[in-house]
């Protein structure tokens, strides 16, 4: 017998039973009145962490306020109370875990619901569910409860599967997890690493723990690695947006997440194409450059000695797009001299970067200080000028362990100073400086961490401060020049032990002059705060006309870097992820400062 051309031998066992088990839960849900009592959902909240109705079959009744079924998403849907308890203590909300989508929901509907309370991974839920009735649609929904950040001591259990809404935006601090986990973490306001505020000690342990009450995670009702929601988002999100989102309260891994139920709320970011770049007659930077190097990593050894892994860009493809980006951040800054980190150790790349530079502005405009490989390390520090501006004078002064046996060269790259000549005849000492990371690798005895948020190697870099102070002070190339600067990757927040000492020791801050105690050059898991500087004596502090901090890097995801590799194995990177443009060029901030020089 053939119904419909298919044999009845091909309906299963299974199809049975499913056809089964769907025709019960529909008469079931025939049987079911839409105005017979129910367990209301604070009921089975209850005041506590854990159900006091764990394992029970029970019948409650809700308005879908969110629906998370389907493929990779959270396979299920939230209800809400109709009528609040008004019983701050407990939840009106609830999550239920049923993903068969060929019940049709929509938020608004309301909707009885027949199943067991458990609780999973720590959430109060029904599942197992057996009846699933719609009584009646469009319902208007709860207004969402407001939120505040910082929390303070407000238990987001209270909320737990109701709607909610911050009470008014609030500022993305972190984006690291966004494009694997389509996760953003919201704060107050852009989250300054506490030493960058405070001095190490037991105002800086507070600090972290008020920080952790002023976090919390948008997440994408997916569970699925690198959405494509995320994956091919434009504009790109970044730090230091502000946003609003209407949606759920969720506990998941561990954490409280909002799964929205409505399209973010997104306000233009505050980064510009171009830097607003200070006044003055002489203009200077500081810029990390993340391993620029000409040595394609293909297996090689880098270094002087041959003894280090190559960094930076894996082909040649990789290779032109990063030193675009390099070359197109510079010339937009157009400073008169720029310090550079993280050059490779080579007298090339410093050749090779500059004739990057000048073929994209089109003429001879840049020169740099030939100073050959420095030391042994893989990378060095370098330093750029236009020559048409400023006049190289006489011969650049290393600080190196052949000048002070105290300056160790295993941490701390070597310092370089080149006099300038500026075009109204001022002579400038400029220097370029890059200490030791707060990587704990290598790192014993009071080299490690000591807890106090200054990292590892804290010691080593408050050493070299005092050596660099010291010797730059002292007019190291002899040229008598009454002004002196400082620019550097100093790997140290604003108030911790090497940036004081620094200050301590006559070289003023400007980004604290100019901008306050709230100013970044870096992001770190949730925080930023200034690792690079520009740093001046009395004499040209007081010149000083301005200090920018240009946002191109520390608050994008680098995902949108040179590199070519696929985000995951099935996941090629997209292609308008990358730019020629300045953004995402490194993994610091540029820094620019003028002066009536």
């Amino acid at each position: 017998m053939v119904i419909y051309g298919h044999s009845l031998l091909t309906i299963t066992m299974k199809n049975w039973l499913l056809l089964l088990v769907g025709l019960t839960s529909v008469a079931e849900a025939a049987q079911l009145k839409c105005n017979e009592s129910v367990t209301p959902i604070a009921e089975i909240q209850g005041m506590g962490k854990q159900s006091p109705l764990l394992n029970q079959q029970i019948t409650t009744k809700g308005v879908v306020t969110a629906d998370f079924r389907g493929k990779d998403a959270l396979e299920g849907f939230f209800i809400q109370q109709l009528d609040a308890d008004n019983n701050p203590a407990t939840s009106d909300g609830m999550f239920i875990h049923y993903d068969d989508r060929q019940q049709i929901l929509q938020p608004g509907d309301v909707v009885m619901v027949q199943g067991k309370v458990s609780e999973q991974f720590e959430v109060t839920q029904i599942n197992d569910v057996s009846v699933l009735k719609v009584c009646h649609k469009e319902q208007i929904l709860p207004e969402p409860v407001l939120l505040t950040l910082p929390l303070k001591d407000y238990d987001l259990e209270q909320v737990e599967g109701m709607r909610v809404r911050f009470k008014q935006p609030v500022v993305i601090t972190d984006i690291f997890q966004y494009p694997k986990y389509g996760e953003i973490t919201v704060s107050s306001d852009l989250l300054l690493n506490p030493t960058a505020r405070f001095r190490p000690g037991p105002q800086v342990k507070e600090q972290y723990k008020l920080d952790k009450q002023n976090r919390l995670i948008i997440d994408d009702g997916s569970l699925a690695e690198y959405p494509v929601a995320t994956l091919f988002n434009q504009p790109p999100i970044t730090l230091g947006q502000k946003l609003n989102v209407t949606g759920v309260m969720h506990f998941a891994f561990g954490q409280y997440k909002i799964q929205p139920s409505e399209k973010f709320e997104l306000m233009t970011a505050f980064t510009k194409s171009q830097p607003q770049t200070p006044s003055g007659k002489l203009k200077v930077a500081n810029f990390n450059l993340k391993n620029f190097f000409t040595s394609i990593d293909v297996g090689q050894q880098c270094g002087p000695r041959k003894n280090f892994s190559c960094r930076g860009a894996d082909s040649q493809a990789e290779y032109d797009r990063q030193v675009l980006k390099l070359a197109t951040a510079i010339n937009l800054a157009d400073a008169d001299i720029m310090a550079v980190e993280e050059l490779e150790n080579t007298e090339d790349t410093a050749q090779q970067l500059v004739s990057s530079l000048n073929q994209l502005a089109g003429k001879q405009k840049w020169s740099f200080i030939q100073t050959g490989a420095l030391g042994d390390d893989v990378i060095r520090v370098g330093i750029l000028y236009q020559p048409g501006r400023v006049k190289a004078l006489g011969k650049y002064a290393l600080l190196n362990q052949g000048v002070n046996a105290a300056f160790d060269e295993t941490k701390h790259r070597i310092v370089v100073t080149q006099t300038f000549v500026t075009q109204n005849n001022n002579k400038v000492n400029f220097a370029a400086a890059h200490l030791k990371s707060k990587s704990c690798q290598d790192a014993t005895d009071k080299n490690l961490d000591q807890k106090d948020g200054q990292g590892c190697f804290n010691v080593a870099r408050t050493e070299a401060a005092h050596l660099v102070a010291n010797w730059l002070l002292a007019d190291p190339t002899g040229q008598d020049a009454p002004y002196t600067i400082l620019a550097g990757d100093l790997n140290a927040y604003q108030k911790e032990d090497p940036v004081v000492i620094l200050q301590n020791q006559g070289l003023k801050n400007l980004a604290e002059q100019f901008l306050g105690p709230h100013n970044w050059t870096a992001s770190y898991r949730g925080y930023v705060g200034s690792l690079d500087y520009i740093l001046a004596n009395d004499q040209t502090a007081k010149k000083a006309t301005g200090l920018t901090q240009w946002h191109i890097n520390s608050i994008y995801s680098a995902w949108f870097d040179y590199n070519l590799e696929p985000i995951s194995e099935d996941n090629p990177k997209p292609a308008h992820y990358y730019q020629p443009s300045p953004f995402a060029s490194s993994d610091h901030d540029m820094v620019i400062a003028g002066f009536d020089l």
